[in-house]
Order: C-alpha cells, then sequence, then structure tokens
C-alpha cells in the first residue's frame, strides 16, 4: 500500500512538471565487474572459477568510465565524457562510442568502433519488450521503477531503473522505451552497472553536437547485431571471452 501510495504521489509530480522540462544533461558511471564477467563463461569449471578469483579477485572497476547523455524534446545523444589530464581521470583515447536516439521519428544513427572496425549504424528505432516490476528506490534524489528486459544477443538480464519525473523515454547506452528517464542499467546482477551521477535539467540543449563527418561501414542494426552475434559464437566455440574486444 505505501509502495502504491508513493508511486501514484511521483506521477502526480510528474505530470506536473512534465510540461517544464524540455531538455538536460545528464553524467552516468559505467562500471564493469570483470571477475563476474569472466566466472560466467559457460566452459569455466569450478577449478578454472577458483583460479579466476584468486587472481583477479582484487580486481575492481576502478573510478569507472563517464558518459553524458543529452537530450532536448525526444532527441538524445550519448558520448563517452572528455576528461582533462588536471581532473586524474584522463581516459586517452577510446574507442568511438556514439548513439543518436530520434525518438519522435523512431530513428537510429550510432558510430561505433569495435573489432578494429568502425560502424555507421542507419535504422529505425529498435523497441525493448520492457516488463515492469513492482521495486522502486531513489537515485540522485529521484524515485526510480524497476523495469527487466533480456538481450538474446550476450545473454543477459537487464534491469532498469526510470523516473517519470523527469518524461523523457530515452537512457544510457542505447536504452528507451520506458515512460520516463532511465538513471541506472544493472546488467546481469552487476557485472555492468551504468549509474546516473549528475542530473542537470537547468541547462538549455537547444541543438545536439552531432557529428557531422564520421568515416565508417554504414550497416542497419540487424547486420551489426550479425557481426557481434558471430564474434560472441565464436569465441564461445573457442573458449575465449568476447568481452576483451567488444562492448559488454
Amino acid at each position: 500500500m505505501k509502495y502504491c501510495f508513493l508511486i501514484i504521489t511521483f506521477s502526480a509530480i510528474a505530470f506536473c512538471t512534465a510540461a517544464q522540462i524540455v531538455s538536460g544533461e545528464v553524467t552516468y558511471n559505467r562500471k564493469q565487474d570483470w571477475v563476474k564477467i569472466m566466472t560466467q563463461m559457460p566452459w569455466m569449471t569450478e577449478e578454472q572459477i577458483t583460479r579466476a578469483m584468486l587472481n583477479f579477485g582484487k580486481w575492481d572497476s576502478g573510478d569507472g568510465i563517464n558518459y553524458t547523455l543529452l537530450f532536448n524534446n525526444n532527441q538524445s545523444l550519448y558520448t563517452q565524457k572528455e576528461e582533462d589530464e588536471s581532473s586524474g581521470r584522463y581516459q586517452g583515447k577510446q574507442s568511438k562510442f556514439i548513439l543518436h536516439r530520434d525518438y519522435k521519428n523512431e530513428k537510429v544513427l550510432d558510430w561505433i568502433e569495435t573489432l578494429d572496425k568502425k560502424f555507421v549504424i542507419k535504422d529505425a528505432l529498435p523497441k525493448n519488450k520492457w516488463k515492469i516490476l513492482n521495486e522502486i528506490k531513489e537515485i540522485e534524489g529521484y524515485l526510480c521503477m524497476k523495469a527487466e528486459t533480456f538481450d538474446s544477443i550476450r545473454n543477459r538480464t537487464i534491469y532498469a531503473w526510470y523516473t517519470d519525473a523527469i518524461p523523457f523515454n530515452g537512457g544510457p547506452e542505447g536504452f528507451g522505451g520506458l515512460p520516463g528517464l532511465i538513471l541506472q542499467l544493472d546488467m546481469n546482477d552487476g557485472e555492468c552497472m551504468i549509474t546516473a551521477t549528475k542530473i542537470d535539467l537547468a541547462k538549455p540543449i537547444e541543438k545536439l553536437p552531432i557529428p557531422k563527418k564520421i568515416k565508417g561501414k554504414e550497416v542497419t542494426m540487424a547486420e551489426f547485431t550479425t557481426t557481434i552475434n558471430k564474434f560472441i559464437n565464436e569465441c564461445m566455440e573457442g573458449e575465449t571471452n568476447p568481452y576483451w574486444r567488444i562492448r559488454y
């Protein structure tokens, strides 16, 4: 009963503020637990898992990597956050990973560098099949509700925590389609966590800084997925962790 009251109150507040929120910038921190990912490989024996825990158990994901989501009206742009050396978080050169989502026109325009290739993905907006769960928690001052979907390519369950107090149906890593902004993604119970650490709704985003010229092989979402799926299957057959080379 308490949860129902909170959700009703939360939705009412969101309805009142929806007309005012048209743009914003969200910083997300992305962390991967390499030990968890490694020990979930299907060929790993108990002995190999124990050895991995001993060899890599002291590993952690450090400070993680920061990403920025810019959005206005029905569009978003998700990119790695530029860090300078003075911040102590300088990452050096990273593989290209830029995701543009046009929710109004249901289009995707992404630039992804992986497997030593550069891909330009142009296609219709993919739609995740979400199941809304009866759980809530607070993230950065926003009451969030939980939803679940499944990624059959990487064989992982993904939990999203979203807030309808920010009425934008996008989120990090290209995920969206929920009645509110996604503030956290939990992939396979902590194997990878993407969490909002800063939310700025006062910053006007009149135009997204979409790159005009990026070279790469133009493919559809299905073609790109086929490439990734083939690589994962080959690695699994060869008992090699594919996520040393592709994004988890």
